[in-house]
């Protein structure tokens, strides 16, 4: 949820696309599926793009483990089962230290362990709080998260 905005723009940020391109606020595919069109974008509508964007990137940093990625062995999160004794704690620190390393349109992120939902206490969540920077403004944002027993995550905005 970007801070501030209206919710009507959740359902397009829903939708998964590529991988964010970490100079830009969209992916390729996101740039060759729809050109920029000068001055048909306001601040808001750049910002809400980004955040967007900035989803998609997650939710596909979140799903890819680590020494699967094609180029950054680094790239993602551990496989659950190598975790620690303390696997929720050990997960938050490690998503807060990719986000730091691997999405720059995000800063002073922070991620903070959620109770665990009553009639699936399997799944583990967790929100994402940062601050979005573009090259017009910085905003609050939030993200939710939730994993499930096999390793699948979501990302909700």
């Amino acid at each position: 949820m970007v801070a501030g905005r209206p919710a009507e723009a959740a359902p397009a940020l829903a939708a998964c696309g590529a991988l964010a391109n970490v100079a830009g606020d969209r992916g390729l595919f996101e740039r060759l599926r729809e050109p920029d069109r000068p001055g048909e974008r306001s601040v808001h509508q750049r910002t809400d793009r980004i955040y967007g964007s900035v989803m998609r990137h997650l939710y596909h940093m979140l799903n890819t483990r680590q020494d699967d990625g094609p180029a950054a062995v680094e790239y993602g999160l551990p496989a659950l089962s190598d975790l620690g004794t303390s696997p929720a704690e050990d997960l938050r620190r490690a998503i807060e230290n990719t986000i730091r390393t691997y999405e720059p349109r995000l800063a002073n992120v922070r991620v903070q362990v959620l109770p665990p939902e009553i009639d699936d206490p399997l799944k583990t969540r967790f929100q994402i709080s940062a601050r979005l920077v573009t090259e017009d403004e910085k905003v609050k944002v939030r993200f939710d998260t939730l994993v499930d027993g096999a390793g699948s995550w979501k990302v909700s905005g």
